[in-house]
């Protein structure tokens, strides 16, 4: 008999689903999505670089990374500016309201993060982050 709960993809689809929600329902507040999230948390940690890089330290492509940073810069949490190397490509940068939000923001991925540690040992979640750094890896 069939069991798709013996594959990998499908446990880890039911955790991201899970991991969505809880993003989603925090989020709203601040008029991001998920996705924008995840590109405000790279450019938090990068700021001031090309949609290149921005597209893959987020694994989205330019045409989807374009409306999401589009939809970002209405709500006023990136801008893009000219970049100075190179004329044929822009730099995006959080905003100043970004930064001033950013704490506020990036605190539920803490809070998510020690939620989802808790039941486990230290060496447990080593195991669980070097599977899953392997997994990411093996997949792209």
């Amino acid at each position: 008999m069939y069991d798709a709960t013996k594959h990998i993809c499908f446990n880890l689809g039911r955790v991201m689903r899970r991991v969505y929600y809880y993003y989603d329902k925090r989020l709203s507040p601040f008029d991001l999505t998920v996705s924008q999230y995840f590109v405000f948390n790279a450019l938090w940690m990068s700021d001031g670089i090309s949609f290149g890089e921005l597209g893959e330290q987020v694994c989205l492509d330019t045409s989807t990374l374009t409306g999401i940073i589009d939809r970002m810069e209405r709500t006023g949490y990136v801008e893009r500016r000219p970049n100075p190397e190179d004329r044929r490509s822009v730099l995006v940068f959080l905003t100043a309201r970004a930064r001033e939000l950013g704490q506020r923001i990036l605190q539920f991925a803490d809070e998510l993060d020690t939620t989802l540690r808790q039941p486990f040992s230290r060496e447990e979640m080593d195991t669980f982050e070097h599977v899953l750094r392997a997994l990411a890896e093996a997949s792209q």
